[in-house]
């Protein structure tokens, strides 16, 4: 909302979280959260997914948005279990992209997300930072990772 989008959550739950709409554009978004599996500072999550409910929708306006939440190297580990002191960063992944990785459109599966940690400042364009794995393949995510979901108007 901060962005311009007017943004609608759906009265039934249909694998679609949210609505937003910009610009006469129209994008289906769901949400998936994840922290730390270690608790802290492992670098590892999971999310998992129902693809079914996804390929009903268009996949050419329909997102997964994955907020990941993890602690920085400014936090110290006795806030470790305060979740409002925690970082997100957030991968915005098309879904025609997680089809396109995953290699199938439905079924529910578990995807492993990793960050590489620790960078003294996580945006800088060195390298990956995040990455997918799936059936023993990895999509590096670095470029659907965003700290604004203003960037969603310009999806790759």
């Amino acid at each position: 909302m901060l962005n311009g989008f007017n943004v609608f959550k759906g009265a039934i739950d249909d694998g679609i979280d949210l609505i937003a709409i910009k610009d006469n554009g129209v994008y289906k978004i769901q949400v998936k959260t994840c922290q730390d599996l270690g608790g802290y500072d492992t670098g590892r999550f999971k999310i998992s997914v129902n693809l079914s409910t996804l390929t009903s929708h268009d996949p050419s306006n329909t997102f997964i948005v994955i907020v990941v939440h993890y602690l920085n190297q400014q936090i110290s580990l006795d806030n470790a279990g305060n979740h409002n002191v925690y970082d997100q960063a957030f991968i915005i992944l098309p879904s025609q992209k997680l089809f396109d990785f995953i290699g199938r459109r439905s079924g529910k599966v578990t995807v492993a997300v990793w960050c590489s940690l620790p960078y003294p400042n996580i945006w800088e364009d060195e390298g990956w930072i995040f990455k997918l794995r799936f059936g023993g393949r990895d999509l590096i995510a670095d470029e659907y990772v965003f700290h604004s979901f203003e960037q969603i108007t310009d999806p790759q």
